[in-house]
């Protein structure tokens, strides 16, 4: 019986619609997308995954191509994997911020986005 309700409550856990694939690539593209006029990728650092598995974290190097004499600065996006009301699961850019150069206390960045991961996203002309 003990083993059975294990079961039933371990079951319980596991998600009826397989989590969809959060890639470099489709991280990237967004990044360079959502505003295109002051964010651009030049280095994708790696992923890190905290202990929540619905959130992802990414490492990169992000400079303004408005202004070329401001410097490249080492960014954290975070994507967040969101239920919509159909039970569908799709990935979102909910922040990227950085830590301003005299230390981590003060954050600069946009951390109230939430701008979904798109596979494909059309080419932005420079």
């Amino acid at each position: 019986m003990g083993l059975f309700i294990g079961l039933l409550l371990g079951c319980n856990n596991l998600p009826f619609f397989p989590t969809p694939p959060l890639t470099t690539k489709a991280a990237r593209q967004t990044l360079d997308h959502w505003n295109p006029r002051y964010c651009k990728v030049r280095e994708f650092y790696g992923w890190y995954q905290p202990a929540a598995v619905d959130s992802r974290l990414a490492y990169v190097l992000i400079s303004n191509p408005s202004d070329a004499e401001t410097k490249p600065v080492i960014s954290v996006a975070r994507f967040q994997l969101l239920t919509r009301p159909d039970e569908s699961q799709e990935w979102f850019l909910t922040s990227l911020l950085s830590h301003s150069e005299e230390g981590f206390t003060l954050r600069q960045g946009w951390d109230n986005l939430l701008i979904p991961v798109k596979n494909k996203l059309p080419e932005v002309v420079e």
